[in-house]
């Protein structure tokens, strides 16, 4: 299967289930970071750090594989900063569950 399309933060997923989007309206610097996540529960993403985790992803020096799927929905409107190639936005994270988002930015 071609994972081509994928960023590292991908890796251990199913690249099937993942496809690069085309979201209408977008600011180009997004552009790169825009996923559909065909899970039937996540939809329209953006590749982000959470800001918590941004100094954990420094002392490892692998910023790209701290990215989580934030809802596009929720990035455009929570807002968001460019890091060394990379978007940062606020963000409840668990170290179990992962990101934490409510169902009302989902797009599916």
């Amino acid at each position: 299967m071609d994972r081509s399309h994928l960023r590292r933060s991908h890796e251990g997923l199913r690249a099937d289930g993942i496809i690069k989007d085309n979201y209408p309206g977008l600011p180009e610097e997004l552009k790169e970071f825009s996923y559909y996540y065909r899970d039937g529960m996540t939809g329209h993403v953006i590749m982000a750090i959470p800001e918590c985790k941004l100094a954990e992803a420094e002392e490892n020096g692998d910023l790209d594989m701290f990215e989580c799927p934030f809802a596009v929905k929720y990035v455009l409107h929570k807002g968001y900063r460019m890091y060394k190639n990379h978007v940062i936005c606020e963000g409840k994270y668990d170290k179990i569950f992962g990101l934490q988002m409510d169902d009302k930015w989902i797009e599916l």
